[in-house]
């Protein structure tokens, strides 16, 4: 069968993440991978066995000859990369956030729609085995009736540690704590818990960093099904504790928690009920091999990009989609608004 020509746009993550993940479908074929420089990018292509590399995006985007693109650019350049490729008849596998407005998100959603050309957003963290195990205990009613969940994200940034400004630590890039972390957490909040109806933002920036963006955030969260909810998030925690999502039921409780510097390896999922009081480890997501030098962030971007290749293939849509995206984007704006107005905004998803 004809294989499916990708090409990557961006050698950083595009290199050392979408590109072998990708890669790890036989159905995909990586012809070309473009960056900012044509140094990089042949850099790149020549780590990569990539055939050809590029100089920025467009070409790449309107090649006549690649039938999907892979981007992995900044929230503020993406919209217009996207736009360009779904122009030229490819498939868009994107990046989070998928803009910086929800303008720009819903001209996406809305064209990418038009077009039935397959579009997915890259939501990593339902891939993972132990986040699935998670929904489904919630969705059996392993806990009983939901009452209400906490969730904790501390840790620091690459940028922050080394002190680099760049997209990362500017809001209005795409950056921020809010749009780098939040965008994660606000989607895979809705895919356990249903549809947030309402919620109340605070912002901060921490004095002693770089970052023009936040870096500490605070949320408080209405879910449709009545069940509330607190969020803390924070990209400038050094030995931050980590990624702990902690779910309280009628009838019992589940923790979610990393704890391991890796920030999506080490998940470990533990219960306890009313009739057995004691946390009990009941799920693992494995650690990484040593000195393997793959990404992990490699294996659950691979399943999202098998997805999106049945899509493209088959024309079997899935999610997240631009569509999942958009509604993220609503929800950054609207914690943005309650962090402008200092009060309660409510952002109930829009029917069908």
């Amino acid at each position: 069968m004809k294989k499916i020509r990708v090409g990557i746009i961006g050698a950083g993550f595009g290199r050392y993440c979408l590109s072998p993940a990708f890669r790890s479908d036989p159905r995909c074929e990586i012809v070309a991978i473009g960056a900012t420089s044509p140094e990089r990018a042949k850099a790149a292509a020549a780590r990569e066995g990539i055939p050809s590399a590029y100089a920025g995006w467009k070409e790449i985007a309107c090649h006549p000859e690649i039938d999907a693109v892979a981007i992995a650019a900044p929230p503020h350049l993406q919209p217009e990369i996207a736009m360009a490729a779904l122009a030229s008849k490819k498939a868009v596998f994107a990046e989070k956030p998928l803009a910086t407005t929800v303008q720009d998100a819903e001209a996406l959603h809305q064209t990418a729609r038009s077009s039935k050309l397959a579009n997915v957003v890259d939501f990593i963290f339902p891939e993972l085995a132990t986040w699935q195990q998670t929904r489904e205990l919630v969705r059996q009613g392993a806990i009983g009736k939901l009452r209400h969940i906490n969730l904790d994200w501390r840790m620091e940034s690459y940028d922050n540690q080394k002190g680099l400004r760049g997209w990362k630590t500017r809001a209005d890039l795409g950056g921020g704590a809010l749009q780098h972390f939040g965008s994660h957490t606000l989607y895979y909040l809705e895919w356990l818990f249903g549809p947030i109806v309402g919620l109340f933002a605070k912002l901060f920036c921490s004095p002693d960093t770089l970052q023009d963006g936040d870096t500490f955030v605070v949320l408080a969260i209405r879910f449709a099904n009545g069940v509330s909810g607190s969020v803390t998030l924070s990209n400038a925690a050094p030995f931050g504790s980590g990624h702990r999502l902690e779910i309280y039921g009628s009838e019992g409780s589940l923790r979610l928690m990393n704890t391991e510097q890796d920030a999506v390896q080490g998940f470990r999922l533990w219960a306890a009920t009313r009739a057995n009081s004691n946390f009990r480890e009941i799920a693992a997501e494995p650690l990484p091999k040593p000195a393997t030098g793959v990404d992990s962030r490699v294996r659950p971007v691979s399943r999202l990009a098998a997805r999106f290749l049945d899509w493209v293939e088959r024309n079997v849509p899935t999610t997240p989609s631009f569509q999942e995206g958009l509604r993220v984007q609503q929800l950054i704006a609207a914690a943005q608004q309650s962090e402008m107005s200092g009060g309660w905004v409510d952002c109930p998803p829009e029917q069908g």
